[in-house]
């Protein structure tokens, strides 16, 4: 159980909605991540700004991507 509470697409404002519509505009779930981020309407709206700007307008294909971010795990130590 998380400590902050998540944000439900029923239980928010109009302008998380609308955010959380974005993203599944763009083929994204509305992830527990972003619920959270949802307690503060400016930082996911940066997030859509920034998933926009990865996925939306993506120059690099799929498995390319995903080899970026196994390569960022790896020099990060990251598991991922």
């Amino acid at each position: 159980m998380s400590r902050i509470p998540l944000v439900e697409p029923e239980q928010a404002s109009e302008e998380v909605r609308s955010l959380y519509r974005s993203f599944a505009g763009a083929d994204l779930p509305v992830m527990n991540v972003m619920k959270l981020f949802g307690n503060n309407v400016n930082f996911l709206a940066g997030l859509t700004h920034i998933a926009r700007g990865l996925y939306q307008d993506a120059h690099l294909s799929p498995r390319h991507r995903e080899l970026a971010y196994l390569r960022a795990s790896q020099l990060n130590s990251c598991h991922y």
